[in-house]
This record gives C-alpha cells, structure tokens and sequence, in this order.
C-alpha cells in the first residue's frame, strides 16, 4: 500500500467515524440506533435499589459497556458518575437517608458473602446496594479515594460460572461484567427470598449475549473499517494475567 493508498483509507476511516458520531443516540440504552439493544431489554421490578457508580471511561464505551444496559434493565435502579464519591451530593443524600439501609457490592476480607450465609438486614428499610461500573483497576481506585463507599458493610457473592462477556478479556477467572454481577446478585437474593423475580433476572444475560453477538457481527463484518479484524481472542488460547498473581485486585 503506497502513501496515497494510505491516506485515502484513513480519510475513509475518518468519514466514517464522523458519520458515527453523529448517529442518533438511543436514550435507554445510549448506545446508537443502528445497533440498539432495546428489543433484547427486559424491564426487570426489584424491591432493591440499584446505583451504578460510572466511571467516566466506563461511560464513553457506549458499544461494549453494559453498566448502561443494566440501567435499562431495572426500573428501580439509577447512573451516578464520577471517581471519587465522598462528597457526591446524591451518593450522601442516599447513604444518610434513614429510610434506607446501604451496602457496597464489592469483594474483600470482611464482605458478606450472599452465597455462602444469610443475608440479614432490617427489612423495614429500603435495601440500596452500590454496584462499581468500572474496569476492576479503576474501580479499585473508586474505592480507595470514596470514604464513604469504604464506611459501608460490603456485600459480594460466588460466581457459579466464568463470565459470558467474552469480547472481553477478565484479570480473573471469577470476574465479572456489571450486568453479569447483578443477575447473580439477585439470584442470591432471590433464593434467600428477599427478591420475587421468578428467574425474569434471567433476562440480563440474554441482553449479555446479545451484545456480544451483536459486536462480533460487526468484527466480522468486512464493510466496517472501524472494526479491527479477528481482534477477538477465543477465551481457552487467552493468557492469563501476570501482574494480579502479586497483586490485590481489590481493596481490603
């Protein structure tokens, strides 16, 4: 390929990028018209509050973020964005609300392992759990700059199977996407009979599934210059990550 020949497919790769940009934007799942998820969407009812806490990074990867499609997904559920939340006035407003009884979902020495014990709390309050929408680095940096997020009792559970996101690649084995996270969540919660859901949660890995289909699609698709091709790495020729066998994924 001559120096023409390259710049003539960066200027078509630059068109066609513009050309995204100022694709319509669906306003549920905020990911463009051409490829919105909301027919795969199934509004879920639960007794519990869900906020996801966005990363700002997290929030600009419309095509493979799921944090968003969680948000859709749960009616009683809310997008709150930011780094450190000490002193996020909403994120207070709820953890000093009286009426509610907050938890962090996130792992560590002294978190309440769902899975494995009865969850217990006071019913009569409103049960508000603060789910990390981030990569697992950055989330552990939300959680060691927000006091107030480590103020809170935390709260975890035991995935029963590798995450199914696979156009991702996890640090671990046991890690999960955000929407994967909160579909095993409730699971627990509903076979300890504080959620109803008759196994309609179910729906968040098929909305998983769909975006992963949806993205390889596209990879192969050769008309999309903005796709890398055959980027997709099959998860049993992956290697394993080096860095965390030294290194805490999590704070403490």
């Amino acid at each position: 390929m001559n120096k023409e020949q390259y710049l003539a497919k960066k200027k078509a790769q630059q068109v066609e990028f513009d050309n995204i940009q100022r694709r319509e934007t669906c306003l549920n799942c905020r990911r463009t018209s051409n490829s919105c998820l909301c027919d795969d969407i199934v509004e879920i009812n639960t007794n519990t509050m869900f906020v996801l806490l966005m990363h700002p990074m997290e929030a600009k990867k419309e095509k493979v973020g799921t944090g968003r499609l969680t948000k859709a997904s749960l009616k009683n559920s809310k997008v709150i964005m930011g780094i450190d939340f000490s002193d996020d006035p909403e994120v207070n407003e709820l953890i000093n609300d009286p009426e509610n009884i907050c938890f962090a979902m996130y792992p560590g020495k002294t978190a309440i392992n769902i899975s494995e014990e009865k969850f217990t709390f006071d019913k009569s309050k409103r049960l508000v759990i603060f789910v990390i929408d981030a990569t697992w680095p950055c989330a552990k940096k939300m959680m060691k700059l927000s006091n107030n997020l480590l103020d809170l009792p935390r709260v975890c559970f035991t995935p029963t199977e590798r995450s199914k996101f696979d156009i991702k690649q996890q640090p671990m084995e046991f890690c999960l996407s955000t929407i994967e996270s909160v579909h095993y969540f409730l699971s627990a919660l509903e076979e300890q009979g504080v959620e109803s859901l008759n196994k309609v949660h179910d729906s968040l890995l098929k909305t998983l599934e769909s975006l992963v289909q949806y993205q390889l699609e596209c990879e192969n698709d050769p008309n999309r210059q903005t796709y890398r091709r055959n980027s997709f790495t099959p998860f049993e020729k992956r290697k394993k990550s080096v860095k965390w066998k030294t290194r805490s994924l999590f704070v403490d």
